[in-house]
């Protein structure tokens, strides 16, 4: 997730604390994604018929939330508003797949000041549910970890004040000939997530942004669970 885009620069008095409204629910260094993630995401928020996350994320016994693909959302929610890095790392493919996708709509701007790790893909009709075919520049693996190692060591607090919607009939699950679910694409949309960097608030859009992730299953290595992370999140304002 990465670096500035569309953000509200709200000034706040310096030792300022963020706190969460109670409703429901890149800076400098985070897009406008991951609001959402995420992303936000990203999640459990679908207005009246919704579920509202707690405020200090999910316990910590019990299944591995990445053992749902609602969970793997969660856990990317949980990364964000405890700044851990190592929540974060899980998330993400072992063979280092993983891919960020810029919204086009900071695509060129990013490409023409980050020209060492934007790379172009093209994504082909029917590729994806909730992706328009097109061009987009994305990092991978290693330079989203460099990004939010910085945002979550820079960072005086990361807070979502509103969670990104997700309506599991927005769903789109991929099987295999054996009718195993091998990917979900998730969709979310709306939400806030704010940063606060000394006495400035970075907040993503509330209205207009939609953050799609691809989720795939991954066997872990330690406990031979099959676990979802996230192969491709895309960052998609414009369409």
């Amino acid at each position: 997730m990465a670096d500035t885009y569309r953000s509200s620069n709200h000034k706040r008095p310096a030792g300022a604390a963020l706190t969460r409204r109670p409703t429901c629910p890149n800076n400098g260094e985070l897009t406008a994604a991951r609001a959402f993630a995420a992303a936000a995401l990203l999640t459990l928020i679908l207005s009246c018929d919704t579920l509202l996350l707690p405020p200090t994320g999910f316990p910590e016994d019990g299944p591995n939330p990445r053992s749902t693909p609602m969970g793997a959302i969660e856990h990317l929610f949980r990364a964000y508003e405890d700044k851990r890095i190592d929540l974060f790392t899980e998330l993400l493919p072992k063979n280092g797949t993983y891919r960020f996708f810029i919204s086009p709509d900071y695509s060129d701007a990013y490409a023409a000041t980050h020209s060492t790790d934007a790379i172009i893909a093209r994504i082909e009709e029917g590729q994806y549910a909730y992706v328009a075919p097109g061009n987009y520049y994305y990092w991978g693996h290693e330079s989203e970890l460099a990004k939010h190692r910085r945002l979550f060591s820079m960072a005086d607090a990361i807070v979502f004040t509103e969670y990104p919607i997700v309506n599991e009939h927005n769903f789109r699950y991929r099987i295999d000939e054996n009718n195993d679910t091998t990917h979900v694409e998730v969709r979310t949309t709306a939400g806030e997530l704010c940063i606060g960097f000394r006495d400035t608030l970075y907040c993503t859009q509330k209205e207009g942004q939609s953050q799609i992730f691809l989720l795939e299953r991954e066997t872990d290595r330690k406990t031979g669970d099959r676990l979802w992370v996230i192969k491709d999140w895309f960052d998609i304002n414009s369409i």
